[in-house]
Parts: structure tokens; sequence; C-alpha cells
């Protein structure tokens, strides 16, 4: 799978970051950016990586005179460009726009900046083609987004449990008590959140991960009020069960659903608080 640091030269770490960091403070709407503790804008690099590789998986499936749609890519006006997804505080989308890279032996095109659908006039992208970008697709079946709360939920116990870098999430004060003690606990919040579920759908928020919709469920273990964990979900094949894979941080779910929307969900707006 082509990688977008391998498909276009970001300039060094404080150009790209610069740019990165001017998107977010100027043009997007009001959003955490960056994980606890930092101001590298790591969600948002993430955000475009995983774009840019969706844009160019379905690029690669497409009929041929559709490619152009997905990533643009002319080597005669020596320009390039796609639509990021994001949109600008006017409802403007967001393009990355990239040049010819003329250092020998490199990416063949270099980044240049972003552009809204009225900014990128400027360059030298047709503005016929600027339309025709497609934002990237990630489920054809909405009824995926929806958790069926008739099923059960099945946990991988041998992961969750029974894997170090997984058991460490979990919080120190449940773990002091032994994994048996964590592993009642957690079935308890299974079915604490299954009625969460029940009463308000948007508690179940989706996931993009190896090319299938997931969806992620909070898991309230030490407090009420603040999920500690997300549960990672997948439909079984027949439809008759979820499996519950592992559990991942709340950081980790924010930065894993952005890819598909900005979270609306109330217990992921706690991780979209931007810091004073």
């Amino acid at each position: 799978m082509q990688s977008l640091m391998k498909w276009a030269f970001l300039g060094n770490n404080e150009f790209y970051t610069n740019k990165l960091k001017t998107l977010a403070k100027n043009d997007l709407p009001p959003e955490k950016w960056s994980y606890a503790g930092k101001n590298d804008f790591g969600i948002l690099k993430s955000y475009l990586n995983f774009t840019f590789e969706r844009l160019w998986q379905e690029r690669d499936a497409a009929p041929e005179e559709d490619k152009q749609t997905y990533i643009y890519m002319d080597k005669k006006t020596g320009v390039s460009c796609f639509n990021t997804g994001l949109y600008d505080k006017t409802w403007q989308p967001i393009y990355f726009y990239c040049e010819t890279n003329h250092i020998p032996n490199h990416q063949v095109w270099r980044f240049k900046s972003f552009h809204n659908s009225y900014t990128i006039k400027y360059t030298s992208m047709a503005s016929a083609w600027v339309t025709n970008l497609r934002r990237a697709n990630y489920f054809q079946d909405p009824g995926a987004l929806i958790f069926d709360v008739n099923l059960d939920i099945v946990p991988q116990w041998n992961h969750i449990i029974y894997e170090e870098e997984n058991y460490l999430r979990i919080p120190e004060q449940l773990r002091n008590n032994g994994q048996e003690y964590c592993q009642n606990v957690i079935n308890g919040a299974i079915d604490f959140v299954k009625k969460r579920i029940a009463a308000n759908y948007k508690t179940i928020v989706p996931q993009f991960y190896k090319k299938k919709i997931q969806l992620l469920a909070p898991l309230y273990l030490t407090n009420q009020d603040k999920p500690d964990l997300a549960l990672v979900l997948s439909l079984s094949d027949d439809k008759t069960v979820y499996y519950g894979h592992t559990c991942i941080t709340t950081e980790m779910a924010y930065n894993n659903a952005r890819l598909l929307a900005r979270p609306d969900s109330y217990w992921l707006q706690q991780q979209n608080r931007i810091p004073p």
C-alpha cells in the first residue's frame, strides 16, 4: 500500500508541523488534534495519513476513467491533489496540494500547502478537477454503523486479560485484585453499556480498521461518569454476535474514530476538549 510519506515529500518536521498548526488553528473549526501533553498535531497527521491510504486503495480499485477523482496526479502540469475530507470554518472542503519534487531520487511529489475550494484557484490546479475530487469512503451499508442491542457480545479474554500490553491498559486499582477480578468487572461493564446503547444509540462510535467497520463501546470500570476504556467490536460474518477483540484507551478510540468523522458521542467529547 502506498503511504503519504512515500508519495510526497512533506518537508522537514518543522515545516510540516507549522502547516498543520496553521490549518488547525486558523482554518478548521476548534478541535483537539494533538495527543494529551503534546502539541505536535499527531491526531491530524494520523488522520491525513490514513485518509490518503484509503483514497489510494479506492483509486487502485476504480476504473481508469475515475482514478483521477480519488488522487489527482498530472506530471505534465506538475500538480497533484486530494480531498482531505475536512472542512474549514465556512464549510469549504480542504485539499492537500502538491507540486513536482525536483530533488532527484526522492518522492515524485512535494507537499506545498492546504487550500480550500476558493484559494486553490491561486495554484496550477484546474478548478474543473478540484470539484471532482472525492472524499474517502469507508462503508457502503450505513447499517454497519448501528449496534444491534439484540445480539450478544463475546469478548476475546485471552487478548484482553492475558496479553500484557492490553492488560496494562486496565486501571491499576483493578489489576491489583487479579485477572479474574478484572474479567468480572469488564463483564459487568459490558452489560451496563448495552443498557446505555439501548437508551442512546449514539453511545456506539464507529471506526475503520483493516478495511472493515468496527464499533467502539465505552467501558465504565472505575467511574460511572467517565469511561476508562473502549471495547472494540466486530459483527460476526453470519451477523449473529459481536466479538469484543480488545480494549483500547479513550484517546486511542478518539484517534481511530476521527478517521470517519468528528465523534459527537458524549463520552468521546471529553477527549475532544481543547486545553487552554
